[in-house]
């Protein structure tokens, strides 16, 4: 896919009908211009293809596995505080937060009712959102 604009534009657009919430059409296909704009998916594409970066862009499913770098050293906590948007992401589904909490200092935690894994781009407003109120009680903390 790296060396052929046609294969990295179907393999992005793809993902974006699986990997995303959207509803189906009639013909129980996704319906991924319910969600994303031409210009949206297009700009997806060429910022893979454009500056070649797409073996890069998709390293991370694969070096993850490859580095062994999915988990944390047993006992490692991360005490930043953290906020969690747990999206209905069928890549990367997320975790329970009692799971989350052994590991993170959560401090914010949402359970979203929509989007995908391009949450960010799915619904920008939900996510806005809750990183306001994430901010907000980490500002909060702190005074």
């Amino acid at each position: 896919m790296a060396d052929s604009p046609i294969g990295a534009a179907g393999w992005i657009l793809e993902k974006f009908g699986k990997w995303a919430d959207l509803p189906t059409t009639a013909d129980g296909a996704p319906d991924i211009w319910s969600k994303f704009s031409e210009e949206e998916l297009l700009t997806t594409i060429m910022l893979y293809i454009a500056p070649t970066s797409f073996v890069t862009g998709t390293w991370i499913y694969y070096g993850t596995r490859f580095e062994d770098s999915l988990t944390l050293p047993a006992g490692t906590r991360i005490q930043v505080p953290t906020g969690f948007a747990a999206f209905p992401d069928p890549v990367f589904l997320p975790p329970p937060r009692s799971f989350a909490e052994k590991t993170f200092n959560i401090v914010h935690w949402t359970d979203m009712l929509r989007g995908g894994h391009f949450a960010a781009l799915e619904e920008p407003e939900l996510m806005l959102a809750d990183l306001r109120a994430f901010i907000a009680t980490v500002l909060g903390a702190r005074s």
